[in-house]
């Protein structure tokens, strides 16, 4: 008789064939990522001089004052400057997704800027282009997050200020954010200044919200009698880790085994049909978290 392992468990060149795949999946989405945010920015920020902080803030600010200067080029040499201080001074804390990611969209900013210039906005309609604005950069921002990397920018200089200083990073970045979009009253003009701040507010909720969703996954607490077959199933198909207790059940006097495990959302489905089916009168808790960390969740590539 075949035992549950050995029924779920996998060729090793279909283990090897989806770690490359999963690879090459996480690579396509370090490089989506990074595009939706460059698209963001060059369609809808820098148009509206949309100032929410961060390099691209500082870019629209100072592209205004240095009449020579362009956002793309400003934020392209402030990324340089920065990504060379972050591999000589940083290290190994500096991953090489952001020195990616942050690099990719420097130049992806400047080629949009040669091959599809814009100079005015797109509509007449500013609030929509700045929620545009603010979903786009949250959710590439998001996706770059989820795989444990992010655009450069104020995020090198967090870095840099926590190696070297004991400040408050968050405070400080809030507060060198929030100067940056006060400049935009003085630079352009009360409205835009105005949207600036309203995009500034709404960011770090719509960032925060994405990240949640992005990251969400199903807990299990699985209370059975047929540990074998649900164990195996978890660890072999389903290629997940899970913790197993000894227990007896209060009522009946009967031994009974508790799983722990924790899957994503696609996978939450069919262990929830296996463990029906193996075991119609197992007991079964699912709960949603975002908040899991170790081995199968946030990893990259």
């Amino acid at each position: 008789m075949i035992s549950y392992a050995e029924k779920y468990r996998e060729p090793d060149y279909k283990r090897e064939g989806y770690a490359k795949r999963r690879k090459i999946k996480n690579f396509l989405l370090l490089n989506l990522g990074t595009l939706i945010v460059a698209l963001g920015i060059h369609f809808f920020k820098y148009p509206n001089h949309f100032a929410l902080g961060g390099i691209s803030g500082i870019s629209v600010v100072l592209a205004a004052l240095i009449p020579v200067a362009t956002p793309a080029t400003t934020s392209l040499v402030i990324n340089a400057v920065l990504l060379v201080l972050a591999v000589f001074l940083l290290g190994k804390q500096f991953t090489g997704k952001t020195l990616y990611a942050s690099t990719l969209l420097s130049i992806l900013l400047v080629a949009l800027e040669k091959v599809v210039p814009v100079t005015q906005p797109l509509t007449n309609e500013g609030i929509l282009e700045l929620f545009i604005a603010i979903a786009m950069s949250g959710a590439g921002g998001a996706i770059l997050f989820n795989l444990g990397a992010s655009s450069g920018g104020t995020d090198i200089i967090a870095l840099l200020i926590q190696k070297y200083t004991n400040a408050d990073i968050a405070k400080a970045l809030w507060m060198a954010d929030i100067a940056i979009t006060i400049s935009v009253f003085f630079v352009f003009d009360v409205r835009t200044g105005l949207l600036s701040v309203t995009g500034l507010v709404l960011k770090g909720f719509i960032v925060d919200v994405l990240i949640d969703r992005f990251n969400r996954a199903k807990w299990f607490t699985i209370i059975t009698e047929k540990p074998d077959e649900v164990g195996q199933f978890i660890t072999t198909y389903l290629q997940r880790s899970c913790t197993r207790m000894e227990g007896v059940g209060e009522y009946t006097g009967e031994p009974r085994w508790i799983f722990l495990a924790a899957v994503d959302i696609h996978q939450a489905k069919i262990l929830r049909d296996h463990v029906k089916e193996v075991d119609p009168h197992a007991f079964m808790m699912v709960s949603t978290s975002s908040e899991i960390t170790g081995r199968g969740f946030r990893s990259g590539f």
